[in-house]
């Protein structure tokens, strides 16, 4: 299953870094609280639509990565029906899928993939993303959470906070 969810992360961030930035449109953005630090990255896109392998399922999606592209964060949220609505969405709750990511050196031999996953001896991983507003053109929200982690290196990464208005590109 985690080989599923890097595999759908890997192919979001081909499409995404693909594409390049049309002008300097700083209006779009997703701020995180990493280890206590802010950090804002502008290289952003949002989408929201039916899930290209069952379209009986809704994926609302936000990715953003540092300008050197190394690093790379994603929320995922899929739902039942085509019904999605603004509101909470708990990485807890089993009434719908809640995925959050972070991608740290990629390219490099040092790349790791952080997950809502349990570290042995700490609380659970857990996330809430408040999805504030959904246009045609863009989506607005924010979240609060703990912490990452990377399973096969043993280390945790704490992002407690984050706001994002991003450009919806579809």
């Amino acid at each position: 299953m985690k080989k599923f969810f890097f595999i759908c992360f890997a192919s979001l961030l081909l499409v995404f870094s693909s594409c390049k930035k049309d002008n300097d449109n700083s209006d779009y953005y997703v701020k995180l609280k990493i280890d206590g630090n802010w950090v804002t990255w502008t290289t952003v896109v949002g989408e929201l639509g039916p899930d290209l392998a069952d379209p009986s399922k809704t994926d609302l999606g936000v990715t953003a990565n540092d300008d050197a592209q190394k690093d790379v964060f994603d929320i995922s949220i899929q739902i039942d029906g085509s019904n999605f609505a603004t509101g909470a969405y708990s990485t807890d709750n089993p009434a719908y899928w809640v995925f959050i990511a972070y991608a740290k050196d990629l390219g490099t031999v040092n790349a790791q993939g952080f997950l809502v996953t349990d570290k042995p001896g700490m609380p659970p991983s857990k996330f809430t993303v408040n999805i504030l507003s959904i246009t045609d053109d863009a989506i607005r929200g924010n979240f609060i959470g703990n912490y990452l982690y990377d399973d096969n290196a043993d280390e945790v990464l704490n992002i407690t906070e984050g706001e994002f208005f991003v450009r919806r590109i579809r």
